[in-house]
């Protein structure tokens, strides 16, 4: 979109004003953009090296007419190629770590044929014919994502999930609702607490320490994810990112400990060490009823 308003200096943006303020200036305003029309989060994209101009983007809602698709992405059946069957109520979850390895953070276009049987197709959720309905209770990092962004009732489910580090070495147990936090609820409680904290990234760079740092828009408290030095090449080779900037308006599930910093001790910062404990997608617009 051409337009954006920034809550810093209450104004209305044109994308190509925008652009050409002080690179300090960028870096403080982009994080509070939002729709000019229905006020949804926002984000600033740069000119891109394929000649594609500065522009605005946002998580508009459903009603608004400057809604549209920024990435090609599927309709988020269970997060593209996943095959994802129902889950029983009473089920636990299961996420092995170990084997999470990274990937595009575009979702893919959702496969025709699933392992057990046909797809029918169902709101997000693909049902299987056959013996294997309700048979798997592993999810992966991205399944957790793609739930706790679009499922109310996911966030505060009472299911319990266990996150394994490797093979039976729990190391994150407990009910959803516990053991995940959206960005804008993450208080001083969770502050050295075995969790995984998920939201919108507004922006990302890279410090001369070599720490990549993932920010979100002060309506989710501002918080920050930073990635150690010693990981983060990897970092950008296992989620294929070749431009941070690309990451803007992506959603985030990472697990790290928590601090608040900044000269008033308020801003949240999530310390990410490994690359097991982080995954990064980004979904249709249209498809986010509610974020973190």
């Amino acid at each position: 979109m051409q337009y954006a308003y920034c809550h810093i200096d209450q104004r209305v943006w044109e994308a190509s004003d925008f652009s050409r303020l002080p690179a300090e200036e960028i870096a403080e305003k982009r994080n509070s953009l939002s729709c000019v029309e229905c006020n949804a989060l926002g984000w600033y994209r740069r000119q891109s090296t394929h000649g594609h101009p500065a522009h605005f983007c946002a998580h508009h809602e459903p009603t608004c007419e400057l809604k549209a698709e920024y990435v090609v992405v599927d309709d988020d059946q269970g997060d593209g190629l996943e095959a994802v069957d129902q889950i029983k109520s009473s089920g636990e979850i299961v996420v092995r770590l170990d084997k999470e390895q990274g990937g595009e953070i575009d979702v893919l276009p959702p496969p025709n044929t699933v392992p057990g049987g046909e797809v029918e197709s169902g709101g997000r959720t693909h049902v299987i014919r056959g013996d294997d309905r309700y048979s798997s209770q592993e999810f992966t990092l991205k399944r957790i994502l793609h739930r706790l962004v679009q499922s109310p009732d996911f966030r505060q489910s009472h299911a319990k999930v266990t996150f394994y580090r490797r093979e039976n070495e729990p190391y994150i147990q407990g009910r959803v609702c516990d053991v995940t936090r959206a960005f804008s609820e993450i208080s001083r409680a969770d502050v050295d607490t075995a969790k995984f904290f998920w939201g919108p990234i507004t922006s990302a760079g890279r410090t001369t320490d070599g720490k990549i740092w993932l920010n979100s828009s002060p309506r989710y408290q501002s918080v920050s994810i930073a990635i150690f030095g010693d990981i983060a090449d990897d970092f950008l080779e296992a989620f294929k990112i070749k431009d941070l900037d690309d990451l803007a308006g992506a959603h985030v599930l990472v697990s790290g400990r928590c601090m608040y910093t900044g000269e008033r001790g308020i801003k949240p910062i999530i310390w990410c060490g490994a690359l097991h404990q982080i995954v990064i997608r980004r979904y249709r617009a249209a498809n986010l009823k509610v974020a973190g």
